[in-house]
Order: C-alpha cells, then structure tokens, then sequence
C-alpha cells in the first residue's frame, strides 16, 4: 500500500471521511483505493454507493471475506435485509472462520426487530468462537428482549465468565436477579462491578437496572441516584449530536408548534387513500399496553413505532411561512399526502383498521389531522408527575426529543410543549373522532377500557384481545415497556411519583396545572 493511501486511512480514522474519499479516489485501480471509497462513503452517510463499491470487490475478489462483509453492513444500513444476508454468506464462504459475519448479521436483525433470528445467528457466530464476548453479550441482550429470560440469564452469566463488568451482560443478570426478588443484590453487583469506563450507552442499561433494584428495595433517593448517572452518561455521549436540533420533533419545535395556526380542515377533497388511527400521549403514559392489546383483535393492525408520518412532516416545512404555505396548498395536495403516507407502510394500507402508533405524533395532531381528517385519535393520559418521572427513569432509543427526558426539567418542559400543542388540535377533531384513555383505569379494569376502545374503532369485541400478552411474546416491541406488556396488569406505577416527590419539586409548577387539566386533582 503506497504512502498516501496510509494517509487516507489515517484521515478516516481522525474523522476526516471527505479527504479519505478523495485520495482514494485518485488511486481507483489499486483494489485497497477502492475498499478505502467504500468506507469514506459510508462514513459520510452514502451507504448505497458504499455498497455499490463493496459488492463490486466482493465480486472481483470473492476469496476476501471483510469485502462482503462491509457490503452486509451496507445493506444492513439500507434496510435491506435479504442483501445482508447474502452478502454475509459470501463473507462465510470466503472464510467460513469470519466470525464478524454472524456477529454483524445478528445486530443487522436484531436492529430491525428479528429477535429470533438475530439470536440465531449469534449463535452461528458462537460455533466459530465460544468465547466470543460481543456476541455473547449480545445473545444475553436479544433474548431478554424475546422474553427468553432464561437462556438470557445463561448467556449473560457466560459473557460474565470472560468479562465479569461487562455493561450489556450485568444488565441481563441483574433483571434476572430482580424477578427472583434479590433487589439489593443485584444493585450492589452493577455497584460493584461495572467499570468507570464501560460503553455509555451499555453502562446507561446498567445503571437503570440499578435503579430498578433499588426502587423495588424501596430505596428511592438511592434509585434516583442511580437513574441520575446513568442519564448523565448518556447526556455526555448525545449532546453534540441532539442539543442543538431545532426541527422534527425536538422540543423547540414542538413549542412553536402550539403557537403555529391551525390548519383549516377540508373534508371533501383528497380522501382517496384510508385514514389511519393515531395513538399519541406522552411517552410512558401507556400507548406500548395499548397498542398490544388492540394488536391482538384480528381486525386490526399496528405500526410499533413505525415512523410513517416523517414525510408529512418534512413537507410542512420549518418555519411559520413554510407552515402557512403547507396549509394554503393543503386541499389541493392531500392525496399526494396521504399516498406518501401510505408508501412507507410495506405495502400499502392493511386492511381492516390499522393503529399509527407514535405517542408524540401528539405534538403534530394538527398536522396530521388536517391531512387525514377522517382519521380517529386514541389520545392515552396518565397522571403528568407519573409521566415525566417514568421518562426520566428509562433508556429510550435517542433522538432529539428523548434526549430532553434526560433531565427532569427537559422532561417537564417537553410535556408541557407537547401537551399544549397536541391538546389545541384535538380540541378542533369532532368528539366522534377522538377518545381519551387513563393508564390508570385501565391498571384498575382493563377489559372495561379495551372494549371501550374496541367499540370506539367500530369493530366486534372478541375474547382474543384479552390474550394481549401470549400475542405479545410473538411480538418485536421496540419500546423499553417490551418487559412490562407480557406480565400481568400491576397498579405499582399509579401514584408512584409520590416516592420521588423530592426529586420533582421543581417542576410541579409545570405539571400540576395538566394533573388538573386531566382530572388528577390530588395536589399533595
């Protein structure tokens, strides 16, 4: 390899990707030139045309296993599963000792919600090297998360034997000593042994085990501590990347929205495409319980998450202008919208109802609402204090706006926006078209709220919704209520914020006003 490719692989390394691409693409004949192209392309965010050039080695040099494995990646990246799968097998059978093959393929599945499969082929990865720590680690993680707790608890106490601090594998243990009732202990062994300098986001899971152990020993002050480090772990690794997002759904956004105009609604042009239905509330108000148990009504299909309204609110625009001219083209525009909806959702609208199931799709209710006027609103509440205690407390997948439950008054001031801004639209949909549901009813009589909601949708109850949790097993859930959903119904989190009333004294002043707006007039 000549001197000046060294240069750009060093440039790659130092973050450098444009002047790696570069100076690889002043060398293309040389095939080290190219593997350079391909990784400079997918560092600045191209991974189609990383791909395009990984499968193209991969095809002049079939006998060098990393290329087809960097074309999995690339694929992975794609969603673009079956073009992983293959481009790992090639990876394989260049070298069938090329553990990274598996190991990738099972973070490729396991990101797009194949538990099963991803376990698989960790396994596979574990027949080529038994004490393969990553995909140990990983194995332990994919199974909890499948609800196979014990083969979770196998391969988290095995990653252990390698790597007895390991972050992802201590988080594994400790919920399996949890559901044994060994509260403190599993606190003290996360204590004890995760290093200072473990991965901030496997040490971020840790730690709110932690936490968890120490809430159910009753420990509050010492479970806030622990949910405490683990955010500002967290914090410290996410800042650069969400702090300053002003667009989407980040909390400056989400503010100005309830100041924007609301979008006249047109009901007799555009409604070609069918209306989805869309559960929204805060985060941790109970839409992962409510999406299960409507999921396993045969009639009706939902989205887990699935991020189908991006497009609609790309096209809204970024400032009060673009938002004045998205409203004035609305009538005219409507059916492209609600097509481009439609086009993200495999392959087309399910039939039967399908629920939309994003909670703060809440601060966008006018938006969406005007698009789909026809559409109906589940809108899940839960007592605001319990709310924002319950997001601080969790590890969310990050984004712009979870990245503001990292703090209480991030948290509290993200309620209060979204709040604002959902309840304003909602008022304008017609009664007919929108039902409130409490997380606390339904901990009380579940069966009364599901057939309340049932009918709502205009479907026949059927018994089959009260078998939500066994359904629930089959199901990725991408949320980290994924645990609670396949247990038994418990009321422990109503009123929980009353152990942690120390910790939001200062922002009552934010929530109380909404505990009273929804009903929760208990203002001690």
């Amino acid at each position: 390899m000549t001197t000046t490719l060294q240069s750009g692989f060093a440039a790659l390394q130092t973050g450098q990707a444009q002047r790696a691409l570069d100076i690889a693409r002043a060398h293309e004949a040389d095939p080290n030139a190219r593997y350079l192209e391909g990784l400079a392309l997918r560092a600045l965010g191209d991974s189609k045309a990383a791909f395009d050039v990984f499968s193209a080695l991969t095809e002049e040099h079939p006998q060098i296993a990393d290329f087809a494995n960097m074309a999995g990646l690339c694929a992975g990246d794609l969603d673009r599963l079956e073009d992983a799968r293959q481009a790992f097998d090639r990876a394989l059978a260049a070298n069938p000792q090329f553990v990274n093959a598996p190991f990738n393929l099972g973070r490729i599945l396991a990101a797009a919600g194949e538990l099963n499969a991803a376990a698989d082929a960790y396994r596979a990865a574990l027949k080529i090297e038994p004490d393969h720590l990553p995909s140990l680690r990983n194995l332990a993680h994919v199974l909890e998360l499948a609800h196979e707790a014990d083969q979770a608890e196998e391969a988290a106490e095995a990653a252990l034997k390698l790597a007895r601090g390991d972050a992802l594998a201590l988080a594994v243990k400790a919920a399996a000593m949890i559901r044994r009732g060994a509260h403190r202990e599993a606190a003290e062994m996360i204590q004890t042994r995760l290093p200072a300098d473990a991965p901030a986001t496997n040490a971020a899971l840790a730690l709110g085990r932690a936490g968890e152990a120490l809430e159910k020993a009753g420990e509050f002050e010492a479970a806030l501590a622990a949910f405490s480090a683990a955010n500002q772990k967290l914090k410290r690794q996410y800042t650069n990347a969400y702090a300053g997002i002003r667009n989407g759904f980040a909390l400056d956004r989400v503010k100005q929205l309830a100041q924007w105009p609301g979008i006249p609604v047109d009901t007799e042009t555009g409604l070609t495409h069918p209306a989805p239905v869309f559960l929204v509330g805060f985060p941790r108000s109970g839409t992962t319980l409510i999406e299960n148990v409507l999921a396993a009504h045969p009639g009706i299909t939902t989205s887990d998450e699935a991020e189908l309204s991006a497009p609609l609110i790309e096209s809204a625009g970024d400032t009060p202008d673009d938002w004045l001219t998205f409203m004035e083209a609305m009538p005219a525009e409507r059916e492209a919208l609600r097509r481009k909806y439609w086009e993200g959702w495999k392959k087309g609208p399910p039939e039967g109802v399908f629920i939309d199931k994003l909670p703060l799709n809440l601060a966008y209710a006018g938006l969406l609402s005007a698009v789909f006027p026809d559409a109906k609103f589940i809108l899940c509440l839960r007592d605001p204090r319990d709310c924002v205690l319950s997001a601080y407390k969790q590890r969310f997948g990050m984004n712009a706006a979870m990245f503001r439950m990292l703090t209480m008054p991030g948290a509290a001031a993200y309620y209060d926006a979204a709040m604002l801004a959902g309840s304003r639209a909602l008022d304008r949909v017609p009664d007919a078209q929108k039902i409130e549901i409490k997380y606390e009813d339904c901990v009380a009589d579940l069966e009364t709220q599901a057939r309340r909601l049932v009918g709502f949708l205009g479907l026949d109850w059927t018994g089959e919704v009260m078998d939500y949790r066994e359904q629930a097993k089959t199901r990725a859930i991408s949320t980290p209520s994924a645990p609670q959903v396949v247990q038994p119904i418990y009321d422990s989190s109503a009123g929980r914020w009353h152990d942690y009333a120390f910790a939001l004294e200062a922002v009552r002043p934010i929530l109380d006003p909404w505990a009273l707006r929804w009903g929760y007039d208990d203002p001690r």
